[in-house]
């Protein structure tokens, strides 16, 4: 009987092709604009590359101080001693690493020849927080970091450009600043939509000029044991503003986080105010856009259903004349738009993915303290696009959506007296 009903519906598709066409590509252009704002969403927080623990990272991006008497307020990015008085005691998180991003030349020695890098400066606790595919060498250890000890990890295309072998980078030096760096690390190249974790070169920030306590540029990044432990981590970063404040009387001091990648995107890496994100009004704003994307085509194409059922309301008066019930018309006419559905979600599916590959820089840009001008690319897998638990609930949602637009109709028109039907 099942396969009847395909046979039927496949029929009534080519029957009426101008219509079946519009209603497919209306099915398939839903789903591609919802998967493409879900997968934007979703690839900004969820894991990826080498940013493995996104579920548990936190992030404090600015240092605020309000005068207490005169009212005025400062915001910073943190600098060396705010961390080590204020975060580098933090007893709840698994672990907590300060870094800076910047842009400089480098060059090899003996050649005048600089290019230009994107340079992380870090510690040795980075290591621990991202994951990094390590082609050769290793990191450089909490003892070379304490010590400033001018070593460097560098990206695959970097020891190409300045080498030009990677296997011949190991243990050759690099000038930055003035200073020469040893390479004792080549890792494969990081996608610039992993902000905290990208860059070309990554050096101690105690090897640099930078490691001045009043030199405000960094980021704090905050690994959580467990997602649980977000609020205790707030709740101690609290209690280190007020216990480490050495001008109480004077002054207010509080961090811009720590925040997850889920608030910062609700709330915007650019923004300095202190209050928490709205957290919920973000996610209410974002399941009414996807219901707003869904409404408008299940109307357009309960509209078209509907045109379908009159043009058809003589044929079902036969067929209600001739024995057929109600339930044998309505599953007929629902396994037509089944179909439908089922067309459109494919394609759909194919459209999504195609648009977010050709689209991802302007998609994944760089609004943040990141700026726009990486010199690396997103080259991210396409796995990473394509996630089956968001294209099912998405083409659900359609289908139900579909199922209603012209279930509605059909059984209004089932339930028509046979000889109207007919007349009709």
């Amino acid at each position: 009987m099942y396969k009847v009903y395909l046979k039927q519906a496949w029929q009534m598709l080519k029957e009426d092709k101008v219509i079946s066409i519009i209603t497919i590509l209306g099915t398939a252009l839903a789903i591609t604009m919802i998967m493409v704002i879900i997968l934007t969403q979703r690839i900004k927080t969820t894991n990826i590359g080498a940013e493995v623990n996104r579920e548990r990272t936190m992030y404090i991006t600015y240092v605020i101080e309000k005068g207490k008497k005169s009212g005025y307020t400062n915001i910073n990015p943190l600098n060396v001693d705010n961390y080590k008085q204020y975060l580098s005691l933090l007893s709840t998180p698994e672990k907590i690493s300060l870094i800076m991003k910047y842009q400089d030349g480098v060059c090899v020695e003996g050649n005048d020849t600089y290019y230009k890098a994107d340079i992380k400066y870090t510690d040795a606790a980075y290591w621990n927080i991202y994951s990094f595919s390590f082609i050769s060498g290793k990191p450089f250890a909490e003892g070379e970091f304490q010590s400033g000890v001018p070593l460097a990890v560098i990206s695959k295309s970097m020891a190409r450009k300045l080498f030009n072998d990677t296997n011949a980078a190991l243990g050759k030096t690099f000038i930055l600043n003035k200073k020469a760096y040893k390479v004792i690390g080549i890792v494969n190249d990081v996608p610039t939509l992993c902000l905290y974790a990208y860059a070309q070169i990554w050096v101690p920030y105690t090897s640099t000029s930078y490691n001045d306590p009043n030199y405000n540029a960094y980021k704090a990044i905050v690994l959580a044991k467990n997602k649980s432990d977000f609020l205790k981590i707030k709740s101690e970063v609290r209690r280190s503003e007020i216990a480490n404040n050495l001008q109480p009387d004077k002054k207010e001091i509080w961090f811009f986080g720590p925040f997850t990648d889920e608030e910062l995107l609700i709330k915007g890496q650019g923004n300095s105010d202190a209050n928490e994100p709205d957290y919920l009004k973000g996610r209410l704003r974002f399941f009414l856009t996807i219901i707003v994307l869904l409404l408008i085509p299940a109307i357009n194409l309960s509209g078209f259903s509907m045109f379908k059922i009159i043009n058809r309301t003589s044929e079902i008066g036969i067929r209600r004349a001739f024995g057929a019930d109600k339930k044998t018309i309505l599953m007929q006419i629902l396994y037509e738009n089944f179909l439908t559905s089922i067309i459109g979600g494919i394609i759909g599916l194919v459209l999504s993915s195609m648009a977010v590959i050709l689209v991802k820089d302007r998609l994944f840009g760089h609004a943040d303290w990141m700026s726009s001008d990486l010199l690396g690319e997103n080259t991210i897998p396409i796995s990473a696009f394509i996630s089956p638990w968001v294209f099912f609930y998405v083409f659900l949602a359609c289908v139900l959506l579909n199922l209603l637009s012209s279930g509605i109709p059909a059984w209004r028109a089932s339930k028509l007296n046979i000889v109207e039907a007919i007349k009709n």
